[in-house]
């Protein structure tokens, strides 16, 4: 792997947990991208399928690919992980179980170099077992602010259509505003990490922008967290829902104008999504147990008070 920090535009992070189903078609979307100035990351997070061998299989064949095996600790975790190890210029995520289209990266960095920003999005398509298996399957479909804007222009133009980009992946982000602003995942969540890295980042960033080239395939796995149907994976969601949006509320207490106001608004969509998820979950015991638990921590109290302050409040616009 190389040493030389010059030498690498790119980081490309990727956690792996029990992955192996879908890493060939993750490898090949790598070995095609038309940009070629990047590092792989790879974080073995404590699996145990035939994951760690493919990965070590693939980094041996290559150079600028490493793996790190880690206990499993989760997907935050591992990020975190991958961050401490990166010397790129840019950082990209990607997840496992993913795949990139050939211009994935080119695109991304062009944008990010052409208008010297800290942080660059693209949008991509959903899939099942390869990409263009879903017909309409566009993860983005209202237009962006095109052109350069600050990171708060972008969310308080985004999250009221309901198209905020609030994924870690389809970004590439500058190292040095990462490392400059010391930013970190939120280790422990097993859902919603992507909301709260992005609102941090997003609402701290100066230059942002957006382009509608579609370069990142998303897959509909059935078997993730946030597709899992099970009371278990419901109530681990619930649960991560609900300290995202206790933290999410806690930073618009501590964020003057227009922080604040964006940081409610998504706490506040959250927290509406998480009961309505509550309603749907498992047998009518098991909800009353939810509910009697989210009022015990007083989130649903919470959630009131902070909707009452919106209805009162006009959204603050940045010029």
């Amino acid at each position: 792997m190389s040493t030389n920090i010059s030498d690498i535009t790119v980081s490309v992070i990727i956690p792996a947990h029990n992955a192996a189903p879908w890493l060939p078609a993750l490898f090949d979307g790598l070995d095609a991208q038309s940009f070629r100035d990047f590092e792989t990351i790879f974080i073995n997070d404590g699996s145990k399928d035939n994951t760690p061998a493919l990965l070590d299989s693939y980094a041996a064949a290559r150079a600028d690919v490493q793996v790190l095996h880690k206990p499993n600790r989760g997907v935050t975790f591992a990020r975190n992980a991958g961050l401490y190890a990166a010397i790129g210029k840019y950082v990209a995520f990607i997840d496992a179980d993913d795949t990139i289209a050939p211009s994935y990266l080119e695109t991304l960095v062009t944008l990010a170099e052409s208008l010297e920003l800290d942080m660059a999005f693209c949008t991509g398509y959903r899939f099942e077992k390869r990409p263009g298996d879903i017909s309409n399957a566009h993860l983005l479909h209202y237009p962006k602010p095109r052109g350069v804007t600050s990171g708060i222009q972008f969310l308080e133009k985004t999250v009221p259509d309901a198209e905020w980009f609030c994924a870690v992946w389809a970004t590439l982000i500058r190292r040095g505003f990462i490392e400059g602003n010391k930013f970190r995942f939120t280790e422990g969540l097993a859902a919603s990490s992507d909301v709260l890295w992005a609102a941090t980042l997003q609402s701290k960033a100066k230059r942002v922008a957006f382009t509608p080239d579609t370069a990142y395939y998303y897959r509909a796995t059935p078997g993730s967290i946030v597709n899992d149907t099970s009371i278990k994976g419901a109530l681990r969601r619930i649960r991560a829902h609900t300290l995202v949006t206790e933290e999410l509320l806690r930073m618009a207490g501590n964020e003057s104008s227009p922080e604040s106001g964006i940081y409610r608004t998504i706490a506040l969509e959250m927290g509406r999504g998480l009961l309505g998820e509550t309603s749907e979950t498992g047998t009518l015991k098991q909800r009353i147990i939810i509910s009697s638990q989210l009022r015990k921590r007083g989130f649903l109290r919470r959630l009131l008070h902070e909707t009452r302050i919106k209805s009162h409040k006009k959204p603050a616009m940045s010029g």
